[in-house]
């Protein structure tokens, strides 16, 4: 690549831990790093639709988040587990289906010496930077790209770290190598850093996990931790790069079943209309050091009726594809879309129904998201979708996924803790 290599020595200290370990990194640059930063998705060569159970799909979030799951999608997730069979890795069952997957459209990664691209995705939802690896069950790694730290001359192994996450009915495990990890940019500008902890799966457990993505491993850019791996957790990817960059934010400008970007260090204003309105990040009481880029929301509306003035604590999260909202605010909305019904623990309505618009506040700032964004998939039937809003318990946080996130402009400040949302100019 054109340009020099720049190297700025970081140390940073392990968070949450009784044990504080001292590590280290390097930030390394390949050009200009004070120019607009642009990383820009790609179709995911491996990428292939899947039939998976509906009730997998809606537990998903619930999984990831350590939260407990509605009474009625709990018990079609019983009922899927408990009546179906399994095949290799994939479990199918009786019950409604649809071809779906994620990970269709990912970001290239490079890592270790010489370097190996995989394609992730990347979850604000977490902090776990996890691969496919080489440590790992052949029969589990073919048709995708695996990281092989043998092969890397920058790769070292920590020994006494490991990590495991739990994603729908499945998991990951394995142990933590330290490795360069770089993203490439627009302009010929890549950044990385060296030494970075890469977590690399040993297994993959459960049965959904292998069926419902084919990208390569997760990318967390969660506020700060990565706390899915022990004994000490580590900084994410994100933290060692953020003091270097021009501003330590990234911006999010996703496209629900298409190519998105990213910004680093800079914000677009040609991405965005109107004005981006600021709130800070919340801290969850339950678990105040997760790292979550939460928010509170200041109320809702629902098609054309009033703004409830009700704060609500949502968590932003790309590496989800759904909205799980509180019961009531789910059973609100479908009242108002004709033929909606419950389904497989989840809300359901004929494709062509006509669908309300969903509006949430930022403070005072009012954003509209659009009745196409509130379908999640369609079922194998071809006349019936699943909903993009689903219920979670009155308690709980809410989950704003994929679908919203790819109707708005997101700013994540890290420097600050706060996000920015602004509506877009090309939804």
């Amino acid at each position: 690549m054109p340009g020099s290599i720049i190297k700025v020595w970081i140390h940073i200290f392990g968070l949450l831990s009784t044990a504080t370990l001292g590590i280290s990194r390097t930030f390394v640059s390949i050009g200009n790093i004070s120019q607009p930063y642009t990383i820009t998705q790609v179709k995911n060569p491996h990428w292939s639709p899947k039939k998976v159970h509906v009730a997998e799909l809606l537990a998903a979030p619930f999984r990831k988040h350590r939260i407990p799951m509605p009474k009625a999608l709990q018990i079609a997730v019983d009922d899927v587990e408990a009546n179906s069979t399994a095949t290799g890795s994939v479990r199918r069952a009786n019950g409604q289906s649809v071809a779906g997957s994620s990970g269709q459209f990912v970001f290239p990664v490079r890592i270790g010496t010489p370097s190996q691209t995989l394609y992730l995705l990347f979850d604000t939802g977490s902090g776990d930077f996890w691969v496919w690896s080489w440590l790992m069950p052949k029969a589990l790694t073919s048709g995708r790209n695996i990281y092989v730290g043998t092969n890397s001359s920058s790769s070292a192994a920590t020994r006494t770290q490991s990590f495991s996450v739990n994603y729908a009915s499945g998991s990951a495990y394995g142990v933590v190598w330290n490795d360069d990890v770089w993203i490439d940019g627009n302009g010929g500008v890549s950044i990385g850093v060296l030494d970075n902890p890469v977590e690399c799966a040993q297994n993959v457990g459960g049965v959904t996990l292998p069926a419902l993505t084919a990208v390569d491993g997760l990318f967390g850019l969660n506020l700060w931790v990565n706390d899915s791996e022990a004994p000490i957790p580590q900084q994410t990817w994100f933290s060692y790069v953020a003091p270097s960059l021009a501003a330590p934010i990234f911006t999010v400008c996703l496209v629900q079943n298409g190519i998105g970007t990213m910004d680093f260090g800079f914000i677009d204003s040609s991405k965005y209309t109107g004005s981006i309105a600021y709130t800070p990040v919340a801290t969850l009481a339950s678990w105040p050091g997760s790292g979550y880029w939460l928010f509170n929301w200041s109320g809702f509306a629902i098609g054309t009726h009033a703004f409830n003035s009700t704060s609500i604590q949502i968590l932003t999260d790309t590496g989800v594809n759904l909205i799980n909202l509180p019961e009531s605010i789910a059973t609100s909305y479908y009242a108002q879309v004709k033929g909606s019904y419950m389904s497989d623990g989840g809300w359901a309505f004929p494709c062509a129904a006509i669908l309300p618009t969903f509006t949430f506040g930022i403070g005072s700032s009012r954003f509209v998201v659009k009745a196409k964004h509130m379908i999640f998939v369609g079922l194998d039937d071809g006349t019936n979708c699943i909903g993009a809003i689903q219920p979670t318990d009155e308690n709980s946080f809410a989950i704003f996924g994929v679908p919203w996130i790819s109707a708005l402009f997101l700013v994540h400040d890290y420097g600050k803790k706060r996000m920015g949302f602004a509506a877009r100019v090309s939804d």
